[in-house]
């Protein structure tokens, strides 16, 4: 299987991998199998709670309006 990623995400995980001495293979096997364990109530709940982070990030940097 291939899978095509955008670049910035392919950074960001590169650098992950990096911070924890692993291949970004490595890396992207361990986020997809967590994320299939995951119950899918709790995936919404903690997108809840990114949107929020999000939106307090937004307000402390002057970007909301």
């Amino acid at each position: 299987m291939t899978v095509t990623i955008p670049k910035e995400l392919e950074t960001a995980l590169q650098q992950k991998a990096d911070e924890r001495k692993t291949s970004m293979g490595q890396l992207v096997r361990e986020a997809l199998e967590w994320y299939l364990r995951m119950d899918a109530e709790l995936l919404d709940e903690l997108t809840a709670w990114q949107e929020v982070r999000d939106e307090a990030l937004d307000v402390v940097d002057g970007s909301s309006p």
